[in-house]
């Protein structure tokens, strides 16, 4: 009887810890109808719905996402790290063909991540020029400035979302190949250096991309007035939006993430309105307002996929026992923070091509002063006995 209770104890001790680690978390997700299809979109606006859960708890979801059933009272069951966690839909509202659902998601949070130094620090991105595949496709709407206004207000949605720093460079073309993008090269024949551009931009990540399509699927009349007006005005004049974007890690320049986003939206608007991309107007139309859910939803993404990678911050000064990072406190680094430092080292591969190897030196720093672009750390004896140089990193996992 006595092991029993025991037993029993030890149950109700291990139930309670779990349910302990448990995090309710009310979230948003948003998603276009298509074919008047109510229950896929209410399975993709639950998917960003949890997206957005997981980012505020702290936890992870995969990509094996199911949704159980499609009545508004469904449970959508998601695995993170081998936990499964429920989320159930409070309520949905549709406004036209759009779906907004708020749903009730139970995390559980992620320990390789959410308990680890690298979730307290915001880590930067620069995020480059969208080059447009087929620039003929811009004259309707003279949507020209595209290439620069994409990737802007890209960033203004990362921004928005609060969990990584964009930066935004969009007078950077990163492909001189569109069609081969992201495996294409440079002029010289070296593949393309986002490195470089990482250090140029002082971020940790560089973010491009490639403006597939924005082509109109419907017949225009674009010399004809008359025959504009004669046309069927009941007829949807749907507009492709298809773009491509790619997340580099600025040390290494290896490729952490590429996806495509593609949406259908109507351009309800005269042909010859010459409204531009991102402007006040082009907001209103539906066409502006899929490619608005299209940002929010790559945003949310690229939010997803750098949380629970390491912060990284170059050295750019050693002055004694103490060395100045390119990070402060807009990346969240306090006073008393501890770094490890790594030695960057290039080496070169077959072709003679310079890669980046980042080597742990075993020594640790605290940061001892902030300023809001970088800090200043102090080693435990003086840099240059322990050979700490510009251009090595400290890393906090």
């Amino acid at each position: 009887m006595l092991l029993l209770n025991r037993t029993a104890l030890i149950t109700l001790i291990c139930l309670s810890s779990a349910l302990s680690f448990a995090n309710s978390v009310d979230a948003e997700g948003q998603a276009v109808i298509y074919d008047n299809d109510i229950a896929d979109a209410r399975y993709r606006a639950t998917q960003q719905a949890i997206k957005q859960a997981v980012l505020q708890s702290g936890s992870r979801v995969n990509a094996e996402d199911t949704l159980s059933n499609g009545d508004l009272e469904s449970n959508l069951e998601i695995r993170s790290t081998g936990r499964v966690q429920q989320a159930r839909i409070l309520f949905e509202e549709q406004n036209g063909d759009f779906l907004s659902v708020m749903a009730r998601v139970e995390v559980t949070p992620d320990s390789q991540c959410s308990t680890g130094p690298t979730s307290y620090y915001k880590k930067t991105v620069g995020v480059t020029g969208f080059e447009l595949q087929t620039p003929q496709q811009a004259s309707l709407g003279e949507l020209s400035n595209i290439s620069r206004e994409l990737p802007k207000h890209f960033a203004d949605a990362i921004n928005k979302q609060g969990y990584v720093r964009a930066l935004t460079a969009t007078n950077v073309a990163i492909y001189p190949d569109l069609i081969n993008a992201p495996s294409s090269t440079n002029y010289d024949g070296s593949l393309t250096n986002v490195t470089r551009i990482s250090e140029q931009l002082g971020v940790q990540y560089v973010i491009s991309g490639v403006i597939r399509d924005i082509g109109e699927v419907y017949l225009r009349f674009p010399n004809d007035k008359e025959a504009a007006k004669n046309s069927n005005s009941d007829l949807d004049k749907e507009r492709n939006f298809v773009v491509d974007i790619y997340i580099y890690d600025g040390f290494s320049g290896a490729l952490l993430f590429e996806h495509r986003y593609s949406e259908v939206g109507n351009w309800d608007i005269s042909d010859h309105a010459r409204i531009g991309f991102g402007s006040a107007k082009f907001w209103t139309i539906h066409y502006g307002k899929v490619v608005q859910q299209a940002l929010k939803e790559s945003a949310l993404d690229t939010s997803e996929q750098l949380r629970c990678q390491p912060f990284i911050a170059n050295i750019f000064r050693t002055e004694g026992n103490r060395i100045h990072i390119s990070a402060g406190s807009l990346a969240g680094i306090k006073q008393g923070d501890k770094f490890n430092i790594y030695r960057r080292y290039e080496v070169f591969n077959q072709l003679q091509s310079t890669q980046t190897q980042l080597n742990n030196a075993n020594i640790s720093v605290t940061i001892k002063q902030v300023q809001p672009n970088f800090s200043v750390g102090e080693l435990v004896v003086d840099s240059n006995i322990l050979n700490v140089q510009q251009q090595d990193v400290v890393i906090a996992w």
